[in-house]
């Protein structure tokens, strides 16, 4: 037993052994890999040369930088003499200064391959761009044409270098930008390659966080890459560049090169899809368009168009046009249509329209529309409306409708919910607090409205008990009474109706209602239905107790040929003023009735 535990206590060292010498190398490998040295180009050394042979000195500066040159013997002449110094250079900065661009050098693992400089129709320009006042190399500056809109961006050691193709002018600009850097322009000899060292100061009034905008968003679509260029070129150029007409294939690929982004266009081609600074006149997508700002005045797209600045005329989509920013047009689309600020026009979607701010205009969908503010105009939709703030119009849907406040009309097939109507209410089922208008349904229910239980008596039951909701324009009635009997069986009713209570003065109504009731002796078995018109008078004695008196006409239906229907008249037999028949064994019967009750609430 001793051996075991030794063993084991062995065994869980040997384990913590193991961990903590595999964590060691580990540690110990990350810092070797944290200190590999720059490619060879990016290396900086210190050397001088006097009248030296330039096969030699390039010999010289290999062994100092540890890497190795590979060239033929065409390449330069490696006998002429040469004379420099160089502080703290890079071997780019030093193999420029030595060849003047007429050698081309390219890095290869730790070789640096340099060859004959072919003279053809372009130049290649290029050079570090550094920090003024620190001298650090500043990556992920933007270097552009604004002409051509040929661009680029420098890499993580701050270098660049662009290709300029059939210069049109002996002179041209550049414009170098970076985010929180003041914009600089240089002025380039077109006629040949140049390279040379730029400098950035830093703009105080740039010196600020950068809002949360759609910009920002598109930065991260379009971050495919750590260096993405047309992210760089989105941060960085804050310039309104303008075009005629554009073409692109896929965002970034087109006509606008990498400057997409920064480029508004008043004609715009998306094979597939492209991105822009906005549209001016028209813009069509083969699968979407995407404008970081303004679109005026048409867009068509297969599947989707989303802008973020303000929107005007009318938008196309197969599934879906969102707007981050105002919206003044007509819309339509195959699934939705998504506006992030106040809106304007009219929205047609297959399935969703949503509408972020105060929305002026129609909305008509498939499922829902759905408001966060204000709706100035019409909702309709196959399932709900939803606007938490006052609509002014008509919500239309085939389940429900809510709203804030309406002015207008609801219409639904089963619930209408609004705080405060002026209009009318129609569905299955209606809610709301204060209604200047009439509410048209099965039920409805009013806070601020018309809701009263009474219990009366007619000539046919002693027992009735009713509840009457809505408003005194139109209010629903339902209904249940019951008569003791000494038999076994009770002969009882239920009953719905609608009814009306015009107010004559500050405490008489007047009642106009009509019921129908079923009369049943025991078990519901056979038609018996008797329906009434009630005018009546009301007397308000408070606020919360009510006489009611008035006369009845009864129509009573039944099936003549059940013979165990309840009798009717017990303690009063009125008198019959018609009877006959409906159709075969449906039988009417009509008389004149009253009834007397107490209203409470």
């Amino acid at each position: 037993m001793a051996v075991n535990n030794t063993l084991q206590k062995i065994y869980r060292h040997s384990n913590f052994i193991v961990i903590v010498s595999c964590l060691a190398i580990l540690n110990s490998g990350s810092g070797l890999w944290a200190q590999a040295p720059n490619p060879p180009l990016e290396r900086s050394i210190s050397i001088s040369f006097q009248n030296k042979r330039t096969d030699e000195a390039l010999k010289e500066i290999s062994q100092q930088a540890g890497f190795t040159f590979s060239y033929s013997k065409n390449a330069f002449d490696a006998q002429q003499a040469i004379s420099f110094t160089f502080k703290s250079k890079t071997i780019r900065e030093v193999l420029e200064t030595i060849f003047d661009g007429r050698v081309k050098y390219k890095q290869k693992n730790n070789y640096i391959i340099l060859t004959k400089a072919d003279i053809d129709d372009g130049i290649v320009v290029s050079g570090y761009v550094v920090d003024e006042a620190t001298g650090q190399k500043l990556k992920e500056v933007s270097i552009y044409d604004p002409i051509s809109l040929q661009s680029t961006v420098t890499d993580e050691f701050g270098y660049f270098q662009m290709e300029v193709k059939k210069p049109s002018k002996e002179e041209m600009q550049l414009a170098i930008k970076r985010n929180n850097y003041a914009d600089t322009t240089i002025v380039v000899n077109s006629k040949r390659s140049s390279f040379q060292n730029l400098s950035l100061n830093i703009d105080e009034k740039k010196w600020q966080a950068l809002s949360d905008s759609l910009d920002s968003k598109l930065n991260r679509l379009w971050s495919w890459t750590k260096q993405s260029v047309q992210r760089t070129n989105m941060r960085n150029i804050r310039d309104t560049l303008q075009r005629t007409w554009q073409v692109s294939f896929i965002p970034f690929v087109g006509t606008n090169h990498k400057m997409s982004g920064n480029v508004v266009n008043d004609y715009s081609l998306n094979i597939l899809g492209g991105y822009s600074a906005g549209t001016r006149i028209v813009e069509f997508g083969g699968l979407f368009n995407i404008n970081n700002g303004d679109v005026r005045y048409a867009q068509f797209a297969g599947l989707f168009n989303l802008n973020g600045g303000h929107t005007e005329g009318a938008q196309f989509a197969g599934l879906f046009n969102t707007n981050l920013g105002t919206t003044k047009a007509v819309q339509f689309a195959g699934l939705a249509n998504v506006n992030m600020q106040a809106s304007e026009g009219a929205q047609f979607a297959g399935l969703i329209n949503f509408s972020n701010g105060l929305y002026d205009g129609p909305q008509f969908a498939g499922l829902f529309n759905l408001a966060t503010a204000d709706v100035k105009g019409a909702q309709v939709a196959g399932l709900f409306n939803f606007s938490p703030g006052k609509t002014e119009g008509a919500q239309i849907a085939g389940l429900f409708n809510v709203a804030e406040e309406v002015n207008g009309s609801q219409v639904s097939g089963l619930l209408n919910i609004a705080k405060n109507v002026r209009g009318t209410q129609v569905g299955f089922l209606n809610i709301a607090d204060s209604v200047k208008g009439v509410p048209v349904g099965f039920l409805s229910f009013v806070n601020k409205g018309y809701h009263q239980l009474e219990i009366g008596a007619d000539e046919l039951f002693p027992v009735s008990v009713a509840l009457r909701t809505g408003v005194t324009g139109f209010y629903n009635i339902f209904t249940a009474s019951v008569r003791p009997e000494k038999a076994d069986t009770t002969t009882w009713s239920f009953g719905y109706g609608l009814g009306a209570a015009p107010k004559l003065s500050k405490r008489i109504y007047l009642n106009t209602d009509i019921t129908a009731n079923h009369v049943n002796k025991g078990n519901m078995e056979a038609l018996n239905m008797i329906n009434k018109f009630y005018l009546g008078f009301e007397f308000k004695f408070s606020k919360r107790f009510a006489l009611a008196v008035g006369s009845t006409l009864n129509l009573r239906i039944y099936d003549a040929a059940f013979d165990n229907h309840a009798k009717l008249f017990t303690y009063h037999t009125p008198k019959i003023l018609n009877e006959g028949t409906f159709s075969r064994n449906t039988d009417y019967q009509l008389w004149w009735g009253g009834k007397v009750a107490m209203r409470f609430f």
